[in-house]
């Protein structure tokens, strides 16, 4: 047996079962025994990017880890961003680098420090120097992807992979030890039950933690002893949806309820969310002196963004089951605010003065889109810049793990592959990725693969053919506007060409097409909306300006 059988036997053994990858010398042995020994599906990507993107895209909406693949140098170089996204989403993830030979020193791919790279994008890496480290690094490897979660690189040198391994009856055999999740303490607990009793108006603000954590039913029986409202962070928009408090997102890209109804309270519980000031907007939610009890399983998390009354270092399921059951012997519970309910509910129908022109106003096509889509089992992964703050302002969906988001890293191009992941992740079910013409465009020769796999694929693309936030920046600016404009091909003609259906929105009369769109049961479809791209949400240039 060869290293690279061992690691492939490793692979198999953990139950990692799709593999993305662009196949490079380096790696390409492996990619053939995974398929061809231990039955993996191989997707073959179009840039290294989309591979890893996919894999992070398959993890996030199967609930199992992913896995990639990358040659040497530049397989490893064109894949950073989606590395680095992975790591600040703390998506479980396996990326198999190939790396040049040990004994060539003169590779020209072999010019870049990858374990250097591995520990700049990852903070997790190792290189297999010897068959003689097998085990502590395939140990390394998966006691981060199934224990402590997030992605990790395995660099793998050719020589070292075509050595045979010193003992002719190895096998895999796991080397980590799944962790407990970890309780608060006591003493937390009884604190943050006596604030919590004597509390006039708490609420209840979740994020990614909380999703990760799956504490789902915990948080909602914690706010309905409390009949406290629910709100989420960006990356945790449905969790707990279907709670009659659910205010939805928090911040500059929730709405004004949201965010007046978190002011107003006088005890926050915050479980797995930052705090950051996208989050607070600007730290409007934490005003009139309130009280914080944050649960997070990072002891990072706690103290940056602010004072905390209450920090528990736990597992965010255990500690609100805990918080719940210690609140029921001490209090009873409260009646939910009919008052705020009926005002959740008036919020969804609000109006909006629409400026269509010649194209449609981004608002009204967004809205449509949310009455159109399948309401229990829509599939939402969003992308884009400007018109990606609508998607996340006006789209719903019924639950967390019905929702994507592109931009973890901030960057704007990474939602396709997440959205291809997706469809591998959830065979049979239609995922819908709403994105920008030019975010579109960054990554498009991987809707190809998309197509070859016959994927239940919808992307909308909101095209203003400009870089539309970066457009409203210039005129905030009063510098020449011009400047962010990027002209697009017909991309119901370029679907056409890679061969998908493609339909084109060029104004409100148009909105039969999306309709017709949506009909649609087999393979990937392409909706081009044009849009008047001189609609700004109002929340656009606050954010610009926090970004400066």
């Amino acid at each position: 047996m060869k290293a690279f059988q061992a690691v492939s036997d490793a692979v198999a053994a953990e139950g990692l079962d799709h593999l993305f990858a662009v196949m490079g010398d380096a790696n390409q042995d492996l990619i053939v025994d995974l398929g061809e020994r231990h039955g993996v599906k191989f997707v073959h990507a179009h840039h290294e990017s989309g591979a890893v993107g996919m894999a992070d895209g398959y993890a996030r909406f199967s609930g199992k880890p992913g896995l990639a693949s990358v040659t040497q140098g530049p397989g490893l170089t064109n894949a950073t961003t989606s590395l680095v996204a992975a790591r600040l989403h703390r998506t479980p993830l396996l990326v198999l680098a190939g790396h040049s030979s040990l004994r060539d020193p003169y590779n020209p791919q072999g010019m870049v420090d990858q374990h250097a790279l591995a520990k700049l994008t990852t903070e997790a890496t190792v290189r297999l120097d010897s068959v003689h480290n097998v085990d502590y690094c395939l140990g390394e490897t998966f006691r981060q992807v199934k224990v402590r979660k997030g992605p990790f690189i395995l660099n793998l040198p050719q020589d070292i992979q075509q050595t045979d391994m010193p003992d002719t009856g190895w096998d895999y055999q796991p080397m980590y030890k799944s962790g407990a999740p970890q309780p608060p303490t006591a003493q937390d607990v009884e604190e943050a039950v006596r604030i919590l009793s004597s509390a006039k108006q708490p609420s209840i603000l979740c994020g990614l933690g909380a999703v990760n954590s799956k504490a789902q039913a915990e948080v909602r029986g914690l706010a309905e002893h409390l009949g406290a409202p629910v709100a989420v962070s960006l990356l945790a928009s449905g969790f707990c949806a279907d709670y009659p408090l659910y205010l939805g997102i928090s911040g500059g890209l929730g709405s004004d309820l949201t965010v007046n109804t978190l002011a107003d309270s006088d005890v926050m519980v915050v479980v797995g969310a930052s705090l950051n000031e996208w989050t607070t907007d600007f730290g409007k939610i934490m005003e009139n002196g309130k009280k914080i009890i944050q649960i997070d399983d990072r002891q990072d998390a706690f103290g940056w963004f602010a004072r905390v009354t209450v920090g528990m270092t736990a597992d965010a399921k255990t500690a609100v089951a805990a918080l719940t059951d210690r609140l029921g012997a001490a209090s009873a519970s409260r009646q939910a605010d009919a008052g705020l309910r009926q005002r959740i509910q008036d919020s969804k129908h609000g109006d909006i003065d629409y400026a269509d022109g010649d194209s449609s106003d981004p608002r009204r096509a967004a809205e449509y889109f949310e009455d159109a889509l399948p309401k229990d089992d829509r599939i939402l992964v969003v992308d884009g810049g400007h018109v990606g703050m609508i998607y996340a302002k006006m789209l719903t969906v019924p639950c967390a793990e019905n929702w994507g988001l592109g931009w973890d890293f901030g960057a704007i191009g990474q939602g396709l592959a997440t959205a291809v992941g997706a469809c591998f992740a959830r065979p049979g079910e239609r995922v819908t990725h709403v994105t920008g013409d030019v975010s579109f465009m960054m990554n498009v020769a991987d809707f190809q693969t998309a197509v070859r796999h016959k994927l239940p694929l919808t992307v909308v693309i909101f095209n203003d053919n400009a870089g539309g936030q970066e457009k409203h920046d210039l005129v905030h600016k009063k510098l020449n506007p011009s400047y962010a404009d990027t002209p697009q091909p017909d991309f119901a003609k370029l679907a056409a060409g890679f061969g998908a259906k493609g339909f084109t929105v060029r104004n409100p009369d148009d909105f039969g097409e999306i309709d017709k769109a949506l009909a649609v049961e087999d393979g990937p479809v392409v909706i081009d909306v044009r849009i008047n791209g001189d609609v700004e949400l109002a929340a656009s240039w606050e954010i610009a300006k926090h970004l400066s």
